[in-house]
């Protein structure tokens, strides 16, 4: 590996603010507040056009003209605002080893197949994959991992470090007996057959974590090759159809191990009142993890639910109950209609 990119990397962190508390997220920063405001008034004028019409009024095509193209804005304006967003938390990136000068715990090792960051990189809403990985890991520990050798700028997530390719092997031993916990990318690649028989070799079995890859084929031949590495069987697992779950996790669930390698398996569960905008699978891969918290001996707490979320969901509610009272009240207009005339 490369260490080319350092460089332009020292910049960059130059320009952030480095502190213990880094967080691979930006948080709740002036663009979250544009868009919201922005979505409020689009879905707060819904039900007001519903009440103005069930009251007799019939909008002008003007009037529609100037609704839809409000909705139109308002979408091309959070493109615009979420690639601010995504623009201000490159800025606050930091290497492996600040991270690690700043965060003295044990820290909590990524591995993955450098093809994975396409998936996990992807950006459907405010965060990555790995952004909501990273801060969730970071409950456990400093979350670092290897950067792909070239890359000048990568993207937000686990803090990178950099080496030279004869030299990854020994780092990677290294890291595995000082990490709290490692944390490895279902694949199928030769690097990852060694970095796992090495896990197996240097960790004890509540120290490993896998994720599950989005591909059932891709599991199942890791779990039968993988038989002959760990001391237990790997259980079987139907995935679904479409595995991509709610928000952009690429993964189903993880597989974690109990003090004598029994392996288990968890499925990631929706947590819909407790999810964010900006980082909305973060309570759902907490709420997975809770058992790996307790065999580390690390306090879990549950997810709050979001006062946002609570809203939307009552306004949802009494939108739904608004909609059904002006259609019953139509229903019997129109019957007492059928009633007058038939």
């Amino acid at each position: 590996m490369t260490n080319s990119p350092g460089a332009n990397r020292a910049e960059l962190c130059a320009t952030a603010t480095v502190a213990p508390a880094w967080q691979p997220v930006a948080g709740f920063t002036w663009e979250l507040f544009l868009i919201g405001f922005l979505w409020v008034i689009c879905f707060a004028t819904i039900p007001a056009i519903l009440y103005w019409m069930s009251q007799g009024a019939n909008p002008s095509s003007l009037f529609w003209l100037a609704f839809w193209g409000y909705v139109a804005l308002t979408y091309k304006l959070t493109s615009w605002l979420s690639d601010k967003y995504r623009g201000r938390q490159r800025k606050i990136l930091m290497t492996a080893e600040e991270l690690l000068k700043h965060d003295t715990r044990p820290h909590v090792l990524y591995l993955r197949s450098f093809k994975d960051d396409e998936t996990t990189s992807r950006l459907l809403n405010l965060s990555s994959e790995e952004q909501e990985f990273a801060l969730t890991m970071l409950e456990i520990g400093p979350f670092i991992t290897f950067g792909e050798p070239g890359e000048e700028f990568p993207e937000p997530g686990a803090a990178r470090m950099y080496v030279d390719h004869d030299d990854w092997r020994r780092r990677i031993e290294n890291l595995m007996a000082n990490a709290r916990l490692v944390v490895a990318r279902i694949a199928n690649s030769k690097s990852f057959w060694w970095e796992i028989r090495t896990a197996v070799k240097t960790l004890k079995p509540e120290r490993l974590l896998l994720l599950l890859p989005e591909d059932g084929k891709v599991y199942e031949e890791f779990r039968l090759r993988a038989n002959g590495i760990f001391p237990r069987p790997l259980p079987e697992h139907k995935f679904r159809p479409v595995s991509r779950f709610e928000s952009h996790i690429s993964s189903e669930g993880l597989l974690y191990f109990q003090p004598d390698w029994t392996p288990q398996l968890l499925k990631f569960k929706a947590a819909y009142l407790r999810q964010n905008y900006w980082s909305p699978g973060v309570p759902i891969l907490k709420l997975a993890l809770r058992p790996v918290y307790e065999q580390l001996g690390i306090a879990w707490r549950r997810p709050p639910l979001q006062p946002l979320m609570v809203t939307a969901a009552l306004l949802l509610v009494l939108f739904a109950a608004f909609a059904v009272y002006v259609g019953g009240l139509k229903v019997m207009e129109f019957v007492e209609l059928i009633r007058k005339y038939f």
